[in-house]
This record gives C-alpha cells, sequence and structure tokens, in this order.
C-alpha cells in the first residue's frame, strides 16, 4: 500500500508537472510561429539594437514615442525561438504604455503576465524587455544603460 500511495503521488505531481511545461511550450510556440510586430518601422522616434552575449541572440527595437506613451513597437531579429516568442508576446503589453512604467518592467513582469521559463533561459526572455528599456533611455538622453543585471533577479 505505501508504494501504491508514493506511485501515485508520483504520478500525480509528473502528471502536473508535464501540464506546466505543456502549457510553457505552447505559449512559446504560438508566439515564434506567428511573431507580432516583427518588421522594421519607417517612422521611428528611436531605434536600440541589443545583443545576448552568451547565446548570440540580437534584436533592433523601433519606437514611435508620443506624449511619453508608446504609440508603435517593431523589431526586427536574429533570435532564438524563446527571444522571437518573447518580443511577440511583450509587443501585446508595450502599444499605449507610458514609457515611465515600461522602465519598471522586468523578469517578474514578463513572468507575471504568463510567460516563465527557467533559469537557463532568463537572459532570453527579457532581451527584448532590455531593448526596449535601452531604446527609452537612449530617447529620454539619460545616459542610463541597463543591463541584464537589472532585470533579472539576484
Amino acid at each position: 500500500m505505501f508504494f501504491y500511495t508514493l506511485y501515485m503521488f508520483y504520478f500525480v505531481e509528473s502528471f502536473f508537472m508535464w501540464l506546466i511545461w505543456t502549457e510553457k511550450n505552447i505559449i512559446i510556440s504560438e508566439y515564434s510561429k506567428k511573431p507580432l510586430n516583427n518588421f522594421e518601422m519607417e517612422d521611428f522616434t528611436v531605434k536600440y539594437h541589443e545583443w545576448n552575449f552568451i547565446c548570440w541572440d540580437d534584436i533592433t527595437v523601433f519606437l514611435k514615442i508620443e506624449n511619453e506613451k508608446i504609440k508603435s513597437f517593431s523589431y526586427t531579429w536574429n533570435l532564438s525561438i524563446v527571444s522571437l516568442a518573447s518580443a511577440s508576446f511583450i509587443s501585446e503589453f508595450v502599444i499605449n504604455s507610458d514609457i515611465n512604467e515600461i522602465l519598471k518592467r522586468d523578469y517578474d513582469f514578463v513572468s507575471n503576465k504568463g510567460l516563465e521559463v527557467s533559469n537557463r533561459r532568463k537572459r532570453a526572455v527579457v532581451l527584448p524587455v532590455l531593448a526596449i528599456r535601452n531604446a527609452i533611455h537612449q530617447y529620454l538622453d539619460d545616459w542610463i544603460s541597463d543591463d541584464f543585471d537589472d532585470l533579472l533577479d539576484a
């Protein structure tokens, strides 16, 4: 009886872990198959290029800013599937957002919205956020440059 209970506990726990893993993979898969806002904007206010030196992902973001709000967002990329899905996913939460609010966004913001990944892939997920934040810093001409440590837990 003890082994049966132990087996059932393991089975149930494994099943729920599989469901969580599957849901995360579906989000990544869907957003990378049909990426949103994946083009080079022509009438941008600011453009910024960012890269991840660990995996060599790179992204260029284009922002159109009016009255301290992002009116348009697009990007071009050479990204992994996770970074591409993240850029597409994040685009839903950027347009019409206040630039000062975006400067507070980090991995926790992305994770709380539903795109949570393992520790190994966190840099890939926050790369688009980092590029957007640094584009805003460039627009503000505030001499600030964020890096991955500013967006990830210590």
